[in-house]
């Protein structure tokens, strides 16, 4: 409630803010207006992530359940993040497994895939190379976004997904809420997926999975059979 409630004013504040700054005012005034905008519209991304997470808790699932080409939205998410990344000074690869079908919400898994790369990017070492990989395994698909750079320590590791947790300054100020890994993870236990983190020397790996849909698991399964079938007939 409290969240539907601070949409309006302040969109009425975003409004106001950005009519002053078209009206041709002096350097400092338009400084001012410039300020109000960008921290209302801080404030707005904050308060969309907590109503996202309210309706989480109401158990709220999304409307728009469908089978959905995960390998391409994978791939749309990298290509949106290439300029970030190359801005960044940290290469962004990918590995994709063609034509992964999963149900669910294509932009909510968008989502999902773009706090993931975006918490890479924050945190990723300077000039490290950041790798999405996606596979499909006999059940499910699984995505994996990992960035070279400092471990995180197990006593934070476990608290990632909470709301508004932040790790320990030795990782940097960062902007942002606290709230991106945990909607990341509200997104996967929307879809009966699952989501987890891991770090050591050699990188810090966040790791979604989600079931397959029905007929590409068939399919899959198919493929593996008739697979051992060959195999075996030319052993």
């Amino acid at each position: 409630d409290a969240s539907h409630e601070l949409k309006t004013p302040l969109t009425v504040i975003l409004s106001n803010a950005e009519l002053l700054e078209g009206a041709a005012l002096p350097e400092k005034p338009a400084r001012w207006s410039g300020n109000i905008r960008c921290e209302a519209e801080q404030m707005r991304t904050l308060v969309e992530q907590m109503l996202t997470l309210a309706r989480a808790d109401n158990g709220v699932r999304p409307a728009a359940m469908e089978p959905v080409n995960f390998s391409d939205v994978a791939t749309e998410c990298v290509l949106s993040f290439e300029p970030v990344a190359f801005e960044a000074g940290k290469p962004l690869e990918d590995h994709v497994a063609e034509d992964v079908t999963v149900t669910g919400d294509r932009d909510r898994l968008r989502h999902l895939i773009s706090i993931l790369l975006d918490n890479a990017v924050k945190y990723g070492a300077p000039g490290g190379t950041i790798t999405l990989t996606l596979e499909r395994t006999e059940r499910q698909a699984r995505l994996t976004v990992a960035n070279p750079g400092d471990p995180i320590p197990p006593e934070h590791l476990a608290h990632l997904f909470e709301r508004f947790y932040r790790a320990d300054a030795s990782r940097g100020e960062k902007s942002g809420f606290g709230l991106g890994l945990a909607i990341a993870d509200t997104i996967a236990w929307e879809h009966k997926g699952a989501l987890k983190a891991e770090s050591d020397a050699a990188s810090t790996r966040f790791t979604f999975t989600i079931p397959l849909r029905k007929q590409d698991r068939e399919e899959h399964t198919s493929e593996l059979q008739s697979h051992t079938r060959i195999s075996y007939a030319v052993f």
